[in-house]
């Protein structure tokens, strides 16, 4: 694991905050109702919502700094399967995308970790000046590939929804969403000048019928 991404919760046509974790770094994140509290990710919500997320090599820790409320983090595949992270408590967790919130049921405030997985060196050789560089390389075992196709199979004028993919993948809505940022993050998606709700499907829907990237494209 090379670090970590923590972002804020998103709001309806606001990017979201976020905060990079470096390889032995610790940050935090807390929410704040002054806007003084010295937190490196603050978030508007509910109070005692509070920790720190420390990058550790192969795993990443979450460490409880309210005095009373516990943590609940799961990946955002699974997320009724919460491990609690008692006050005071520090727990190491491996998973590539968590949410971290304030209870098990729906919270009205949370934190998504993105864990960033090192890529084997490629060996440098000699390159043909007319061959452009190749994209990002996507696996096609991961969760957020299978999000992709989905996305990307042909069909409808429409682009399906969040909602549609989870349906189909049994996944909840957030956690398709999850997959979805990380997907324009990895394929350094540039935003449009006006951006659209539902910007980031169409982006990754153009990118794969303009590069190749997977066989399946949408054609509308």
């Amino acid at each position: 694991m090379t670090g970590l991404t923590v972002q804020g919760p998103v709001a309806r046509g606001r990017d979201p905050r976020r905060v990079d974790v470096p390889v032995g770094g610790t940050r935090t994140f807390g929410t704040c109702a002054c806007g003084s509290c010295d937190w490196d990710l603050p978030i508007a919500g509910e109070p005692d919502f509070r920790g720190a997320l420390v990058a550790d090599g192969a795993v990443w820790w979450v460490v409880n700094l309210s005095d009373r409320e516990p943590l609940f983090v799961a990946s955002v595949d699974h997320p009724g399967e919460a491990t609690a992270v008692r006050p005071g408590e520090r727990l190491p967790f491996g998973f590539d995308m968590a949410i971290v919130t304030p209870s098990r049921g729906p919270a009205t405030v949370s934190v998504t970790v993105f864990a960033s997985v090192p890529e084997a060196p490629v060996p440098l050789r000699p390159r043909c000046p007319a061959v452009h560089p190749g994209v990002p390389a996507l696996d096609p075992d991961a969760r957020y590939y299978a999000v992709l196709e989905a996305l990307c199979e042909p069909g409808g004028v429409l682009a399906p929804t969040s909602a549609d993919i989870a349906g189909r993948l049994g996944l909840s809505p957030r956690a398709v969403d999850a997959h979805i940022d990380y997907l324009v993050r990895k394929l350094d998606l540039p935003e449009p000048a006006t951006r659209r709700h539902g910007w980031k499907r169409m982006a990754l829907i153009a990118h794969v019928r303009r590069s190749g990237v997977m066989p399946l494209a949408r054609t509308a």
